[in-house]
């Protein structure tokens, strides 16, 4: 019987031991996929909200605008 509890509980911990590791290991190369600080320089630029914003910036600061426009979901790096 002492036997057959041992058995229950390793075919138990087991599974559950395998899925800890699992689970770091794909934290893991999520971590590693992620941008590097300098791959992500984007977003250290000073957008401005909307055109208008953006006009008067320039004006007041006498530079010229950038005008980028996107569709999609920039943070994730997809069009």
């Amino acid at each position: 019987m002492a036997r057959l509890v041992s058995l229950l509980a390793l075919s138990i911990a087991a599974p559950l031991a395998a899925q800890e590791t699992d689970v770091a290991r794909i934290d893991k190369r999520i971590a590693d996929w992620q941008p590097t600080r300098a791959e992500r320089r984007f977003d250290d630029i000073g957008w401005a909200p909307d055109l208008c914003t953006a006009l008067k910036a320039g004006k007041a600061h006498a530079r010229p605008i950038f005008l980028f426009t996107h569709d999609g979901r920039m943070q994730f790096g997809r069009c």
